[in-house]
């Protein structure tokens, strides 16, 4: 199997801001910057996974005289406004490229004003200039364990924090739904998603569970320092598939001091276990399948471990996205794969390949709120299962090739 950095162009960090920002409720972003970028980018989150935070997003309404002049009045004013109006906990002020590229001093702003300020205020300053989106959102977590995480009064017992998911995430309602679901057949509950489906109040008692998991690699240095500052421990990896998931169960149980129940993981073996030899007729044989996986690191990985150790298929190529884009046409006709795993760019560029799974982001013409299909734990090795069966049976030439 090769292993290729391939894929469209990636989304700068000031993007990665965003999107990790966003899954926080009772949290504002400013932009410092013109309206037409607001507008744009909140069209950005209407479309992304059709999860659109609404009334999250401001901007300072910045223009030509605001550039050239390097003039901070309308950011201030603007601060002062959405303080005194909607009372958030924080505000998140966001240089845009423009702000970034005159050299606005964001953090002496948020030392001028925080006084007089009831919000909590802090800033991002890169404006997209720093890298790609994976920055972005390590910069947001990095921020958040330092200036919002605080000591905790007390450790919860048998809780854990899930670190990674953004509002980028993938399939992130149906896959967090089953690690709850796995967590609450150990025994264990969720304290926090950090930083989706959250808030301010949830963030702050982070230090108080008793682990965290990261599922994502974004999301390890903000593990990192919470285990070095207050020492929680922390595991990292997502369960795909049967073996993947009873691996993920037993070393999660065995970190929070609980056990996997024979009887419980039994049942869910019964509803979920079966292969996909149990699905396939005599006549229908799999393990000559191409498969091509065009995913994140985690997603990749796992999907490729699921196929190697349930259904007995070798990827033929992963491929991961990187900032040294290029097309996959090339590599497509090369291996002329049976199966694609990748985002919806990926897809259509695919014209040729039979079987096509929505499986990375962005996915603009694939909806996922839905919380029943998991691509994680074993309902998600039931799920996936299911659907690639159902896939290669409405593209029978496939057993063919």
């Amino acid at each position: 199997m090769d292993l290729k950095h391939k894929g469209f162009p990636v989304p700068s960090d000031y993007f990665g801001v965003l999107w990790a920002l966003s899954g926080i409720k009772d949290l504002l972003i400013l932009e410092h910057g013109s309206t037409g970028t607001c507008n744009f980018n909140a069209f950005n989150y209407m479309i992304m996974n059709r999860q659109s935070p609404k009334g999250k997003l401001f901007s300072s309404g910045m223009d030509e005289d605001d550039v050239v002049m390097g003039r901070d009045e309308k950011v201030k004013e603007a601060i002062a406004e959405l303080d005194g109006k909607y009372r958030p906990e924080v505000i998140a002020l966001v240089a845009t490229g423009v702000t970034s590229v005159i050299g606005l001093d964001l953090q002496g702003i948020i030392e001028e004003i925080q006084s007089a300020t009831k919000s909590k205020l802090i800033s991002f300053s890169s404006g997209g200039f720093s890298g790609d989106y994976n920055l972005g959102i390590k910069e947001v977590f990095r921020s958040l364990v330092n200036y919002i995480v605080e000591e905790p009064k007390n450790i919860k017992p048998y809780t854990v924090n899930i670190i990674g998911p953004t509002i980028d995430s993938f399939n992130n309602v149906s896959d967090l739904a089953e690690l709850e679901r796995m967590l609450m057949l150990l025994g264990a509950k969720v304290n926090t998603v950090f930083t989706c489906q959250t808030d301010v109040r949830d963030i702050k008692n982070m230090a108080s569970a008793s682990l965290n998991l990261v599922t994502r690699d974004i999301g390890l240095e903000a593990a990192k320092m919470l285990k070095e500052r207050y020492g929680i421990p922390y595991y990292y990896g997502l369960p795909f598939g049967v073996k993947g998931s009873i691996e993920w169960m037993n070393d999660v149980a065995g970190m929070l001091g609980l056990n996997l129940s024979r009887k419980i993981l039994a049942e869910e073996m019964e509803k979920y276990g079966f292969s996909i030899l149990e699905l396939v007729n005599f006549l229908q044989n799999v393990d000559h399948l191409r498969v091509m996986i065009s995913c994140p690191f985690d997603y990749s990985l796992g999907l490729t471990r699921l196929m190697r150790d349930e259904w007995g298929i070798e990827p033929s190529l992963v491929v991961l996205p990187k900032q040294d884009s290029a097309s996959l046409e090339e590599e497509i006709a090369g291996i002329n794969p049976h199966i694609l795993f990748g985002n919806s760019y990926d897809l259509l560029r695919a014209k040729n390949v039979p079987i096509k799974v929505h499986a990375a982001f962005p996915a603009f013409d694939h909806i996922y709120r839905y919380d029943g299909t998991p691509f994680v734990g074993l309902r998600g090795h039931a799920y996936l299962t299911q659907t690639i069966i159902n896939l290669l049976n409405q593209n029978p030439e496939v057993f063919r090739n």
